[in-house]
């Protein structure tokens, strides 16, 4: 199965299930959690830092096998069994009742899966080799890493403060384009990576208030 559609998903606050116990388990709760989902994980048993988050109450724990009932109004569900039958079981009931699922061990019964990516605030690259080579999304990460720091994070607060004033400032919507497309192309990342952070927002400030 071929994935050509990169998306970024809202799911804060939606019921998200994964199924199973182990350590690839816990990896994929982690980051639903991370992503503000309400977590729901189902297994009779579960390792130990899966227990932790139950504890913490930071996830909803069922200690029960899999059942469809359990799933039922989930927004997106991930099957992470050591049982490839029961994660098509799973699979299955998911496609019949259009629920987002991915299943860990057959990317083609899956209808998502979740790309590789690095964070730096609110700047998100995804990388993608339809599920062909791991290794090389690893390898690719670690090279975008070097290319894009905490930097890019900074600027991506300092733009989008600026956001607001820029509308006032610059009516024609083309103009106001072109305006972020210069400040971003300047020697500001330069700036902000020797820590002058004051001096980098006050130079966009100075810009939009100059119009």
């Amino acid at each position: 199965m071929s994935f050509y559609y990169p998306v970024s998903l809202n799911i804060f606050n939606k019921k998200c299930s994964v199924i199973g116990g182990g350590k690839v388990a816990y990896r994929k709760t982690q980051s639903l959690l991370a992503a503000g989902a309400i977590v729901r994980l189902i297994s009779p048993d579960v390792i130990d830092k899966i227990k932790n988050l139950a504890i913490d109450n930071k996830i909803i724990w069922i200690k029960k096998e899999f059942s469809q009932e359990l799933i039922a109004d989930s927004f997106l569900v991930i099957a992470a069994t050591n049982n490839r039958g029961i994660n098509n079981q799973i699979a299955k009931f998911c496609h019949k009742n259009n629920i987002l699922v991915n299943v860990v061990d057959n990317i083609n019964n899956s209808n998502f899966i979740v790309n590789s990516c690095i964070k730096q605030g609110d700047l998100t690259i995804a990388i993608s080799t339809n599920g062909k080579s791991p290794a090389l999304s690893s390898k690719i990460k670690e090279d975008l890493l070097k290319l894009f720091g905490p930097e890019y994070a900074v600027l991506l607060e300092i733009l989008g403060e600026a956001r607001e004033l820029a509308k006032e400032k610059i009516i024609d919507e083309q103009e106001r384009n072109n305006f972020f497309r210069k400040i971003v192309r300047t020697d500001i990342l330069e700036i902000i990576s020797a820590g002058r952070v004051d001096e980098a927002r006050e130079r966009v400030k100075k810009c939009l208030l100059s119009y």
